[in-house]
C-alpha cells in the first residue's frame, strides 16, 4: 500500500506525503496482528480493537511523544474514513487484496471467484 501511495501520480486535493504515512502506519498494525480479512470471521470492531491495541504498544515503544500521536491520529483517520487520503488508502488496500488473490489462483491453480467478487463489490473508487 505504501508503495502503491508513493508511485501514485498526483491527484487534485489529495495529499501524498499523507496518504503514505497512513498506509506505513495501516501496515504496522497488521503486521502485528495479521491481515485480517472479511473472510477470516472476525467481526469489524473486534479487528479494530486488535489493530489499535497493537498501535498503542508500538507508541509505548517509540516513548510516546509527537510522532506517536502522529501515528494514533493517522490510524483512527483511516479507520474512520474521514478524509480523501483514507478513502484512498483503504481503495489501495482493496486493490493489494485483489492482487494477493491473483496471484494466489496463478501460483495455487485455485479459483477465488467468490473472494474477488466480495472485493469488487465493497470497491467504490474516489
Amino acid at each position: 500500500m505504501s508503495l502503491m501511495a508513493l508511485i501514485a501520480g498526483d491527484l487534485p486535493g489529495v495529499n501524498r506525503e499523507r496518504c503514505i504515512k497512513m498506509a506505513i502506519v495501516h501496515d504496522i498494525a497488521e503486521a502485528i496482528v495479521g491481515d485480517i480479512t472479511p473472510s477470516d470471521g472476525i467481526p469489524k470492531a473486534e479487528k479494530s480493537r486488535r489493530e489499535q491495541a497493537a498501535l498503542t504498544e508500538m507508541c509505548k515503544v517509540l516513548g510516546g511523544g509527537m510522532r506517536a500521536k502522529e501515528i494514533k491520529e493517522l490510524w483512527q483517520e483511516y479507520e474512520n474514513n474521514a478524509s480523501l487520503e483514507a478513502n484512498l488508502v483503504k481503495d489501495f488496500d482493496k486493490v493489494e487484496m485483489i492482487l494477493q488473490a491473483l496471484e494466489y489462483e496463478s501460483e495455487h491453480g485455485k479459483v477465488l471467484m467468490s473472494f474477488s467478487f466480495q472485493l469488487q463489490e465493497n470497491f467504490k473508487p474516489i
